[in-house]
């Protein structure tokens, strides 16, 4: 089956690059578990080539009232996007329609997490704990659309194919 909206299969290897560390450096900076993997809120190692410098005075400065800026976790957040996308949506070796189905399955698991945990968050958190539930949530649906597509695909006919040579 040949569908115009999804990356030829070459780009899932490269996605998977790019996801694993950078989710994985994600992860470690938001729960802030090594002091110098904080890209988000601290000095980390990286920050004497992402800090940017705003100007004395100017828009930038009128508008955050900063000083400078570290960009490393926008510069992460956004491979680990941009990792999540290649390997989302590239096609499969073999894409037929039950492939088809699955991924659009998944992806309607993955929105069901995303606005339940997203209702959550509004209803039972506030202030400041808001924002750091809303950034969890914006790695449930990328996480839970590739958990349960992969799952589906390629353990779940394994371990069928396992039980039934025992």
């Amino acid at each position: 089956m040949h569908t115009k909206l999804l990356l030829p299969n070459r780009y899932k290897r490269l996605g998977w690059i790019i996801f694993v560390p950078c989710l994985i450096l994600t992860i470690l900076s938001i729960l802030e578990i090594f002091p110098l993997m904080t890209f988000f809120n601290g000095d980390h190692f990286f920050s004497q080539w992402t800090t940017v410098k705003a100007p004395e005075k100017g828009l930038i400065q009128a508008l955050f009232d900063e000083s400078s800026n570290d960009i490393a976790g926008e510069i992460l957040m956004t491979l680990t996007a941009i990792g999540f996308f290649f390997v989302a949506f590239s096609r499969e070796r073999t894409d037929d329609e039950w492939i088809m189905k699955v991924r659009l399955e998944s992806l309607l698991w993955a929105f069901y997490v995303h606005l339940g945990a997203f209702l959550l968050s509004v209803w039972l958190s506030y202030s400041l704990a808001f924002y750091v539930f809303l950034s969890w949530n914006m790695l449930t649906a990328p996480l839970v659309f590739l958990a349960r597509f992969h799952w589906i695909v390629y353990v779940k006919p394994y371990l069928e194919e396992r039980r039934a040579t025992a």
